[in-house]
């Protein structure tokens, strides 16, 4: 089978690059291999912990660094780029694209953050919180989400904070048993008339002095709108914190931005890792998948997003880190001890370490550049998407600049 561009990758990066480039008129197909970070993703992109006015000042300072291979005048434009492709896949995102809000984590810190799911709870300044009547609840028995550290951080900001819990073990659809408990399982059953009743249930418990109302995110695996029903129901704003399990809104967008790629004519190719590339003449030729045996999918371009180490995307041994599918260019360091740093909490060296690119995101092989190839994504050399609060926008932005890169290509 033949292809305008293959994707191989099916998380953030190669989802919204192959969205872009079907909207384009391209035939594309994606390789996933099966869950992606999205899965446990926290419901936001984060750009740069700085802000996006001052980005500029990152990629001068790191001319490797993703960013700096991306025009900085067309940042604001695959902003707006991103906010369409998640609003026709049926996800709002709160946020200007420009300036960082705060979003709240697992555990109740306050992080920037660039573009959220509207269902989160997010502060375009910590000022906001100054006075703010809060009530943090869960669910009884649900064990992956911290009410009290919640409500202890938002007091620190000058927030007048309750917790409760809510016995859902009454309500039709549940059984006693712990496995019920669980994120999927929870977000499943508390839809329709149940999410009603468990709605009435927390109108009981923190009556009418309550301004907001921040719950788990457990709600709304197939209704993107469960916030705006338990607003309703409650009587007040309702918004969702992150979990420290799976992410039901990161499941779901999962999904959606799934459904609108196949809606718009790609071809997605689920729980099939692609394993080996053929290249001849300095370009990838075709690509051979798990679940296929000899049949090669041939393209005219060929997209890497197959992310760092938790998508298998880089393989570290004792001795090196490599790239499995076609062996390109990673750039790492040599001596072992430096992969780490010495304190838990301080940057590690081995978060910068991925394929080696040019200036337009083609990866070398052998250090000659494959011209009909880009590597996107966490894949990529260069950021430290946990100390620099980068990893969302170095997600979408890079796939959008290939995008752009291939459809104009295509168009000469």
């Amino acid at each position: 089978m033949r292809f305008d561009t293959i994707i191989i990758g099916g998380g953030l990066s190669g989802l919204v690059g192959g969205i872009a480039l079907s909207l384009r008129g391209e035939r594309v197909a994606i390789f996933s291999s099966g869950k992606s970070a999205l899965h446990y993703s926290s419901g936001s992109l984060e750009l740069w912990h700085k802000g996006g006015e001052e980005i500029a000042a990152l990629a001068e300072g790191n001319p490797c660094h993703p960013y700096a291979k991306i025009a900085k005048e067309s940042i604001g434009d695959y902003t707006q780029q991103v906010r369409d492709i998640f609003a026709r896949s049926g996800i709002a995102l709160y946020g200007d694209g420009c300036s960082n809000h705060k979003r709240i984590t697992p555990l109740g810190a306050l992080k920037p953050a660039w573009l959220t799911m509207a269902e989160y709870a997010t502060f375009d300044s910590v000022d906001q919180l100054a006075g703010c009547r809060i009530a943090v609840g869960t669910i009884e028995g649900y064990l992956d989400f911290y009410p009290q550290f919640v409500a202890s951080s938002l007091r620190d900001y000058g927030a007048e904070c309750s917790t409760f819990e809510v016995n859902v073990l009454d309500i039709e659809g549940f059984r006693k048993s712990a496995n019920e408990l669980r994120s999927v399982n929870l977000s499943r059953i508390l839809s329709g008339d149940r999410l009603v009743a468990f709605a009435a249930k927390v109108r009981g418990m923190i009556g009418n002095d309550v301004d907001l109302v921040l719950l788990p995110a457990v709600f709304g695996f197939n209704d993107p709108d469960a916030y705006k029903v338990l607003s309703r129901e409650i009587g007040c704003r309702v918004r969702f914190v992150p979990t420290v399990s799976v992410s039901v809104p990161g499941m779901r967008a999962q999904r959606l931005l799934t459904n609108e790629f196949t809606r718009l004519g790609g071809t997605f190719v689920g729980d099939d890792k692609v394993i080996a590339a053929t290249i001849a003449s300095g370009r990838v030729r075709a690509v051979r998948s798990a679940n296929h045996g000899d049949q090669e999918f041939g393209a005219d371009n060929f997209v890497f997003a197959t992310g760092s180490f938790f998508g298998r995307g880089l393989v570290a041994t004792h001795q090196k880190v490599y790239e499995p599918v076609a062996n390109l260019d990673v750039v790492f360091d040599a001596d072992r001890d430096k992969w780490s740093a010495p304190h838990i909490l301080a940057p590690q060296p081995f978060q910068r370490f991925g394929v080696a690119t040019d200036g337009l995101l083609h990866p070398t092989i052998g250090g000659r550049v494959v011209e009909n190839a880009w590597a996107v994504g966490s894949l990529l050399a260069g950021a430290d998407s946990v100390s620099e609060g980068s990893g969302g926008g170095v997600a979408v932005l890079t796939a959008l600049a290939v995008a752009e890169q291939i459809s104009n290509k295509e168009q000469k």
